[in-house]
């Protein structure tokens, strides 16, 4: 019993000179390589938030906290979330001049939903939209539209992206901050970064000749331009391939032109804020019918 005892205070004493050891050790190896951090930063880092989205450019919110306090070129007004508050916040911490703040919102230019957009096909692959695309374009008839495959929605850090019951990835204004994290990794680069301030929004890029189009999906751009030639500001254009809209040009024309190209379009795809195209109920309008 003696021996027992004497075998275990043998390595209680052992063990707890390794531990003394071991931990003289590190505090040592602490100190040699301590590295001074510069409380700004900390300060800094706190005021962000916390998304680590790399909208700013940096690798993160401490990347950027690092950067803006020790650079003098890096402004403050980097942090897409958090808008004119944290680039007002950082401002006030750094010195720096907090210049203009860009206040953004994406829109998801489809509006090809299962009930308009024609499906050719049974896509039994990798559920992601970047797989999908790989296979003849994806599933469906129209190659340029949302394959509801929800990429950009595990991409999405703030919550802000969901698929709807049309099948299509769906916004919430109220949640998107603008960070884009989700522009990049639409395989058919339908997200576009919008003022969070506009007047009318395009739910269509397609491609396709006309007749491509009107076979596909029901509220596809036909490339009439229409709208382009009806724009009294000029803000909407045609670049060879899809129609864009320039929004400073638009709301610097103001609300007198009445969203003119929004009426001249037959195919439904530009639409005031809050409205989306809904052809049948244009249709039924025209003929009378009640739906």
């Amino acid at each position: 019993m003696n021996e027992v005892l004497q075998i275990a205070l043998w390595g209680l004493a052992v063990f707890t000179l390794l531990g003394v050891f071991f931990g003289f050790t590190l505090a040592a190896v602490a100190i040699r390589f301590h590295v001074p951090t510069n409380p700004l930063v900390e300060q800094v880092r706190d005021v962000l938030p916390s998304a680590n989205c790399g909208a700013c450019g940096y690798a993160g919110c401490t990347a950027y906290a690092e950067a803006v306090v020790e650079r003098s070129d890096v402004p403050v007004n980097l942090c897409v979330p958090g808008r004119a508050p944290v680039a007002k916040s950082l401002g006030a911490l750094t010195g720096k001049d907090v210049g203009s703040v860009a206040d953004r919102i994406v829109i998801m230019r489809c509006h090809g939903t299962s009930a308009y957009a024609r499906e050719e096909a049974i896509y039994a692959g990798i559920e992601t939209c970047a797989a999908a695309a790989l296979v003849f374009g994806g599933p469906k008839a129209c190659k340029n539209g949302c394959l509801g495959l929800a990429d950009c929605v595990r991409a999405c850090p703030f919550q802000a992206l969901s698929i709807g019951d049309g099948g299509i990835a769906v916004v919430d204004p109220e949640a998107c901050t603008g960070c884009a994290v989700c522009v990049p990794v639409c395989p058919k680069d339908l997200f576009q970064l919008y003022p969070r301030i506009h007047r009318i929004e395009l739910s269509c890029v397609a491609r396709d000749k006309q007749a491509i189009v009107r076979s596909t999906c029901m509220v596809g751009c036909t490339q009439c331009r229409k709208c382009v030639s009806k724009c009294p500001a000029g803000a909407v254009t045609w670049d060879g391939r899809t129609i864009l809209i320039d929004h400073d040009l638009c709301l610097a024309y103001g609300p007198s032109c009445e969203e003119a190209c929004v009426d001249i379009c037959p195919s439904y795809i530009l639409h005031r804020i809050g409205q989306r195209p809904r052809p049948e109920v244009v249709e039924a309008a025209t003929t009378g019918q009640v739906i």
